[in-house]
């Protein structure tokens, strides 16, 4: 008689794996919602609570807590992989592909209010990106944003929906509002909104010729204690506009001393700075009535940081106008054609 005593472990441990997975068919599958933050790891479970300022995920009985500020995306579980992808090529930049993906989505057969209630805001979101490019129209962008955000206030992506709104504000000619969705920002918790919103209400501000009023917001920018590498960003541009300010106040001779100065003590590689600052120049000089010394200002931009579409739209509106104060009236008409041709819907055109 043969002994089957020395196989009796394997039959117990194959036992046990058939037991797992016997029971395992039974128990529910648990959703899984992913949130993915700007630095780290992200976290994977079931999304309790969202608000402007936060998401909650729960995977059994522990808690994560992400600051709206701090996240990349989320992603819900039983969406599907077309809006997933958009979102991912959003956050790389990708805005053509990202839109490509976008328009195989099965609207109809989103599952539930979350994904429905995220594909309305990235369809607005990525219309926004489009007509911000001069590829689309502002206008209808700033309609499905503005619809969206009147029945989502509490949505995790409402502060991104306002800096949206803002831009396209501008966009669209509309200062004033911009510095009332920007205003959004700057009243949130977190210190890096505080100072980008503050700025961007005080540029808006500045463009409505708000001059006391924008001053008040660079000073709050110039007075924050901060130190991420987004916040220091803003609080140079702030001295920057501070000095546009002095300049509309009447005082050019201080503007252009301290403009030279940053200048001299900058680095000439942060483009959105240096923009900005030969923009500040040429229009200070302008009004000065030193046309060829602002025409040099503003190629400055034109050549070199043409990669800052609204600092490079300003400067080939402020060109073509420059270019026939002396007398260059077919420079005059190529840099107009330029500007209509890069930025067709720039509220530099219509200017």
């Amino acid at each position: 008689m043969h002994s089957f005593a020395h196989l009796r472990p394997h039959f117990n441990r194959l036992a046990t794996v058939m037991m797992v997975a016997a029971s395992s068919a039974f128990c529910p599958t648990w959703a899984q919602d992913k949130v993915f933050p700007l630095k780290g790891v992200a976290g994977s479970g079931k999304i309790v609570e969202r608000t402007r300022d936060k998401v909650v995920l729960e995977k059994g009985e522990i808690k994560q807590n992400f600051d709206t500020n701090q996240i990349s995306r989320v992603v819900f579980d039983g969406e599907p992989q077309p809006l997933t992808r958009a979102k991912d090529l959003i956050g790389q930049g990708q805005i053509d592909q990202a839109m490509e993906e976008f328009r195989k989505i099965d609207v109809p057969s989103l599952k539930s209010e979350d994904i429905k209630q995220d594909y309305q805001f990235y369809r607005g979101y990525i219309t926004a990106l489009n007509a911000l490019r001069g590829k689309g129209d502002a206008a209808a962008a700033s309609k499905l944003l503005l619809d969206w955000a009147k029945t989502n206030g509490t949505s995790h992506l409402f502060y991104l929906a306002s800096e949206k709104l803002g831009e396209l504000a501008i966009a669209t000619g509309t200062p004033d509002q911009a510095a009332r969705f920007f205003g959004v920002l700057a009243s949130s918790p977190f210190d890096d909104l505080k100072v980008k919103g503050n700025y961007l209400s005080g540029k808006a501000m500045l463009a409505n010729k708000q001059i006391p009023e924008a001053r008040a917001r660079f000073s709050a920018v110039a007075q924050s204690q901060v130190s991420d590498a987004g916040s220091l960003k803003y609080k140079k541009l702030a001295s920057l506009a501070s000095v546009r300010c002095d300049a509309a106040e009447g005082k050019a001779p201080q503007a252009i001393a301290a403009l030279e100065k940053m200048v001299d003590e900058g680095d000439s590689t942060d483009a959105e700075l240096f923009s900005e600052l030969f923009n500040a120049q040429g229009g200070i000089l302008r009004a000065a009535g030193n046309n060829d010394e602002a025409i040099l200002a503003f190629l400055k931009t034109d050549l070199l940081y043409a990669t800052e579409l609204d600092a490079h739209a300003e400067a080939l509106h402020e060109l073509s106008q420059l270019w026939q104060l002396v007398g260059e009236n077919q420079r005059a008409t190529e840099t107009k054609s330029r500007l209509a041709k890069l930025y067709p819907t720039s509220p530099w055109l219509k200017k």
